[in-house]
């Protein structure tokens, strides 16, 4: 008779690459919100470095959130079919190249050609983390680490505000951006070394979606009253805090309204820490009272409204704490925008769902870059009419005054078409009862 332990077959001690998997999934998507938000710290620099106006300069956040935008859906059809390890990789190798011409570009042309290819980059990474997570693992455990590392990855602004911003300051435009191009490509290399994508190997999951197909089904969303509503919710809650963060907030805070440096970077690493506690919050709303999730678009979005009015008709410069107000405001909106994912689950089709949150995701984008490029152009009208030259005079509290209200309206546009789709949808629903 054989002994026990000698009958019995060793156990094999394995290792679970989840936790390693997501970590440098996490630190990929930290660091394109990083190479995303770099040209909001840098935007006096670059005024001076390439000798620009406020809609030249406009233009190397405009191109950037463009291109990100336009390639949301073709980057879900692609990651269908090669998975988010080297749409990972390439994303991050292609911010690495674009930043380093944005270090070495001698002129605003080629330094737009370069922002260009950190949005393209850009455009490839949250939804192949997303992806990711969804790979290793199910459930709750994959809900709540989506919410977890979604927000975590926004630490990205904190980097660019204080890290990012105190190199530029210590070194120079081309030090400082190289190493963040330097940065991302380790992680590029990273992301193919230690990143895999756990897919099932099914015939299914590795059948890639026709063109005509994708076709099909976007058409198909648009003519869906939710999937419209989810795109005005997108639209209207997250271009205000997008378009101060990446390029108006810091020469507005500066410049216009006269606060410190070390204090407008404070501000602007607020908005994650405040974005992280509101995203829990609202996690928790959209699972336990998800009829109340149009009171907090609507809410929020109207706070925005208010609280730029506020700002932008108070005589003189803005004390701090109302700055701090409108701050709090936007940075709680921001999060907000992810409800837009909760509704297209909900009422979506999984085998469309893809393609609506590609449609879903440019309604906020599309907002952002309108107002970075309206609100250039009318600084620079104002400033014709005062014959301003330097930095100090281009981005005076007067000029932005004249500039900024356009996104106050942008935002209430944004309001009143998602009150208006959700009417429809609701319509729609007790239809089908």
């Amino acid at each position: 008779m054989v002994p026990r332990i000698l009958a019995s077959k060793p156990k094999l001690v394995t290792f679970n690459r989840g936790p390693l998997v997501l970590t440098v999934g996490a630190l990929a998507y930290l660091s394109a919100v990083t190479q995303r938000s770099t040209m909001g710290v840098a935007a006096l620099q670059a005024t001076d470095r390439f000798q620009t106006n406020a809609s030249q300069l406009a233009s190397l956040a405009f191109w950037q959130i463009l291109i990100y935008a336009v390639m949301q859906i073709p980057v879900g059809v692609l990651l269908d079919r090669f998975g988010p390890r080297l749409l990972l990789a390439f994303g991050a190798l292609v911010m690495s190249v674009g930043q380093i011409v944005v270090a070495w570009a001698p002129n605003l042309p080629l330094a737009v050609s370069g922002r260009m290819l950190v949005g393209l980059g850009d455009a490839f990474t949250f939804i192949s983390m997303i992806r990711l997570i969804n790979g290793w693992y199910k459930g709750r455990q994959a809900s709540r680490l989506q919410q977890w590392l979604g927000n975590l990855g926004q630490m990205g602004q904190v980097v660019s505000a204080i890290p990012f911003a105190f190199l530029l300051h210590a070194t120079n435009w081309t030090s400082s951006f190289t190493i963040a191009a330097t940065v991302s490509l380790i992680l590029g290399f990273a992301t193919l070394a230690l990143v895999s994508d756990d897919r099932q190997k099914s015939s299914a999951a590795n059948k890639p979606i026709s063109v005509r197909r994708s076709v099909r089904q976007l058409l198909e969303n648009l003519r869906t009253p939710s999937v419209r509503m989810a795109f005005w919710t997108h639209f209207s809650t997250q271009s205000a805090g997008t378009v101060f963060v990446l390029l108006w907030g810091f020469p507005f805070l500066v410049h216009g309204e006269g606060v410190p440096v070390q204090t407008v970077a404070v501000l602007l690493s607020a908005f994650v820490f405040i974005g992280l506690g509101c995203g829990v919050f609202y996690g928790y709303v959209c699972g336990r009272w998800p009829e109340h999730r149009s009171t907090v678009i609507i809410t929020l979005s109207s706070a925005i409204v208010v609280a730029w009015s506020v700002v932008l008709l108070v005589p003189g410069r803005s004390p701090v704490w109302l700055l701090a107000i409108l701050v709090v405001v936007m940075a709680a909106a921001g999060p907000a925008s992810m409800i837009a994912f909760d509704y297209s689950k909900q009422w979506v089709p999984v085998e469309r769902l893809g393609t609506a949150n590609g449609f879903i995701n440019i309604g906020g984008f599309i907002a952002t870059f309108s107002t970075m490029l309206l609100v250039g152009l009318l600084i620079d009208y104002s400033a014709s009419q005062t014959g301003a030259g330097a930095a100090s005079e281009l981005y005076s509290l007067q000029n932005f005054r004249f500039a900024l209200p356009v996104q106050v309206f942008i935002v209430a546009f944004g309001v009143l078409m998602f009150v208006r789709e959700a009417r429809l949808t609701k319509r729609s629903l007790l239809s089908l009862e």
